[in-house]
Order: structure tokens, then sequence, then C-alpha cells
């Protein structure tokens, strides 16, 4: 059972499940009840006295402005002391120290690098190479760094663009997907919770009955699904319709894509324009 955690600066310390957990700056130690000697409580202090095994040192003191947690918490120390749990094995104290924070996040950029999305490494590739690229070769060199600096934040914005159209889904269905005559049912269970207004029920080629949730509906009782994956589906919309969301989509995101990566493409063009 947890109870009363008490927190000081860098401090703070609980008891869970039979053991007095106790973090001190990047430092945490947990101390069993086999491993306390006793505690004290005097005013606003809270001292914890460990047996020689526990620790490298003898005792941990923490002071708190409000003086019922320090007495709750001293309460519940004395109630563990010498309890070596239901096992009723002596256990042993843990202390571990974590690295400090730029070589944790040195760390994790390397895992994710390494073992994470493959756009990680590209994009440590484009950070490593791009500078220099831009610096030496021909062209401008305020050129190259803006073109550099300004084309992520240019093809983000156009990735976005795509997906606000869903124009991502569209071309995929385009190329693979397969439609077919469906049955839509109205429901009412998640219409009003997630924006889902509708059941579709549909036979794919192979003759498995599906029934996915979906949130517009098709004029000619339609659906097109992928495939590969027939619970990925999609209610087409005519051209105006999708224009009409395109449209105002682009003039928020896609046009201002479209503006950060005029540099890069200017580099790219004065670039291949050289004698070389």
């Amino acid at each position: 059972m947890t109870g009363v955690v008490l927190t000081s600066g860098r401090t703070r310390a609980w008891v869970e499940r039979g053991a007095l957990h106790w973090i001190q700056g990047r430092t945490t130690v947990v101390v069993p009840g086999t491993g306390i000697r006793r505690v004290e409580t005097a005013g606003r202090s809270l001292t914890v006295f460990l047996v020689e095994y526990a620790g490298d040192g003898s005792s941990m003191t923490v002071t708190h402005r409000n003086q019922d947690m320090i007495s709750a918490l001293g309460a519940e120390i004395d109630a563990i002391i010498g309890d070596a749990g239901r096992s009723g094995k002596r256990r042993q104290p843990q202390r571990h120290t974590v690295p400090a924070w730029p070589v944790r996040v040195l760390s994790r950029m390397r895992d994710r690098v390494l073992y994470g999305n493959p756009w990680w490494r590209r994009a440590l590739w484009y950070t490593v190479l791009g500078p220099p690229l831009a610096v030496l070769l021909p062209p401008s060199p305020i050129l190259g760094i803006a073109a550099w600096l300004l084309l992520p934040a240019g093809l983000g914005l156009l990735w976005l663009w795509v997906k606000m159209t869903d124009l991502d889904t569209r071309w995929v269905m385009r190329r693979r997907g397969v439609t077919v005559r469906a049955r839509y049912e109205f429901d009412l269970c998640t219409s009003n919770d997630s924006g889902i207004s509708y059941i579709v029920h549909f036979r794919t080629l192979d003759g498995q009955e599906m029934a996915e949730p979906i949130s517009s509906r098709e004029n000619h009782d339609e659906i097109t699904y992928d495939p590969r994956d027939p619970s990925h589906i999609y209610a087409r919309t005519t051209r105006g319709a999708w224009l009409g969301n395109a449209v105002p989509a682009f003039l928020i995101a896609g046009i201002w894509g479209v503006f950060f990566c005029v540099p890069a493409i200017n580099w790219l063009i004065e670039l291949m324009s050289l004698p070389f």
C-alpha cells in the first residue's frame, strides 16, 4: 500500500510494499524494512537511521513545512521496520543513480537514431551533411543556408496539407482500392462521443463480411477498401466536395509549404545550371 509522499526540494520519500523509497537528486535508494534501524521525527525534520549493510550513509534526513506529513511518514516507516516481506527473506537495499540530463538526452537520441524510425537517421544525415554542402558548393552560401533551414518546414507543411485533405488515402485507394456496394447503418452509440456516425457493412472479394465505423457516407451506397487491409475503408466524395476542403487547407498550410521550399528549389536550379 502507498501512503504519504513527502516532497522537499529534490528529495522525495514514501513507503511502498514494505520498503522505504528515497529519491534525492539523481539517486534513488530503496531500503526494505529490515534495513532500517529506527526513525526519529522532530518538528519539521525526519531522520531514518539505517543498519550497517543498508548503504554508505548511516542516516537519511528530510525536512518539510508540514509537521503532520512528517509524523505520518514517520509512522509508516516505523510500521515496516524489521519487516522481511511475505517471503521472510532479508532483501538487500537497492541504489540507482541516473545520468545527468544531457547524457540521458543524448542516450535517447542515440537509441532513436540506431533503432527507431528510419526518418531519425535521415534527419541526422540532413543535419550533419546539410550545412557543409550548403556553404561549400558553388551557389550562394546565404541561399544554401536559407534553403537548408527552411526546407524541413516546407516539407512538413506540405505533408500537413496532404493529411488534411486525405490526399494520401485517395492516392492509395486510386492505385489499388476495390469499390463494392455497401450498407450504411447509423450508429447511435458512438456518434456523439467520437464523431463516428455510421457503421458500414460490406463484403470483400474473398467473401469476408466486414463492419467498420466511418464518419461520412457515399452518395451511391458504395465503399472503397484496401485489399491489403480490408479495415482501411474510404467513402469517396465528389471532386467538387474534395476541392472545397483542399483549397482552404492549401491556403492554411500548403501555400506556406511551397513558400518555404522556394529557396531550396532556387538553390538546386543554380547548382544544376553550373558548367560541371
